[in-house]
């Protein structure tokens, strides 16, 4: 049986919503943003995000205080920064311990739990061997937007698919992994979501209902007699013509076509099908798998 992470978005239960997990703000002591926190949140909010965290470095942040004043839904966490990096989200309070202590700790407090940039630096920044010892975590960013100004790559879908080929269920996120000003509205998350309140992103989170971008939008993703068809767009841009590649187990290519939509029938010996989609001026949106419930598991 094959399950569609979007499923509720094909029903119209909710709508699709900005977010970025990955916001380094305020000017305080020991706070490694470089501008005042509020800023960056009415700088977000302007680009069009509906859900941001701000996640300082082992730093937890508190921005109940700031709920309706802006607009936007606005959810605690830090990045865990003993290394290798963790983005805990939803959590309570600063969480401290080894990376599987942490990742308990911040599901014990309804948080949760995303990999950081596993690429950066160099390949397997994140050692697949220490990602395959590790449980509880939703998912890695597979795309990273501040890693193109330093070292390594923020893209990670040798990570992605090397975890899904194992039969994790490990979802895919895209952070800005904000510091200074240019780094903002290069990658984020899109959640199909009831609300922006904290509940409701999180259930969201963890149906897999979200997609991640480099600058597309999903108009319609369909999963109907074992067929995938999906239909992206850019703001504001006349054309058209997009590549669909549909990618399984390994990252194998197991289809792709060029249009305004993409379309791929299951044979139903597929272990997942994620889906990558460009547009013409280089900008990329993932989508989450759509898999085989029997050969999966989470982490």
């Amino acid at each position: 049986m094959y399950i569609n992470p979007y499923s509720s978005a094909a029903e119209g239960k909710g709508a699709w919503m900005k977010s970025n997990f990955h916001t380094h703000a305020g000017t305080g002591p020991d706070t490694c943003g470089a501008y005042d926190l509020e800023e960056v949140v009415k700088h977000y909010k302007a680009a069009g995000y509906m859900i941001l965290c701000i996640s300082n470095h082992d730093l937890f942040t508190d921005t109940s205080h700031l709920k309706g004043k802006y607009g936007i839904g606005l959810i605690n966490g830090f990045e865990y920064s003993k290394n290798l990096h963790m983005l805990c989200i939803g959590c309570k309070s600063l969480i401290e311990g080894e990376h599987q202590a942490a990742v308990n700790e911040c599901v014990n407090q309804e948080g949760f739990v995303i990999l950081c940039h596993p690429n950066w630096q160099h390949k397997e920044y994140w050692p697949w061997g220490k990602i395959d010892a590790l449980k509880g975590y939703a998912g890695i960013e597979v795309f990273n937007g501040v890693i193109g100004r330093l070292t390594g790559t923020g893209l990670a879908e040798d990570t992605w698919d090397y975890l899904l080929s194992g039969g994790k269920l490990v979802w895919g996120f895209g952070n800005d992994d904000f510091h200074r000003w240019h780094d903002l509205n290069k990658s984020w998350t899109m959640i199909y979501s009831e609300s922006n309140e904290e509940n409701d992103v999180k259930s969201a989170i963890r149906s897999g209902s979200f997609y991640l971008s480099t600058g597309l939008f999903l108009n319609e993703i369909t999963f109907d007699n074992n067929i995938i068809k999906l239909r992206a767009s850019e703001n504001a841009c006349y054309p058209k013509n997009y590549q669909y590649t549909f990618i399984g187990k390994s990252g194998e290519m197991l289809h792709r076509q060029e249009g305004e939509f993409g379309e791929y029938k299951l044979s139903g010996n597929e272990l997942y099908v994620r889906v990558k989609v460009m547009g013409e001026q280089g900008y990329v949106l993932w989508t989450q798998p759509i898999y085989n419930k029997n050969m999966f598991e989470r982490p």
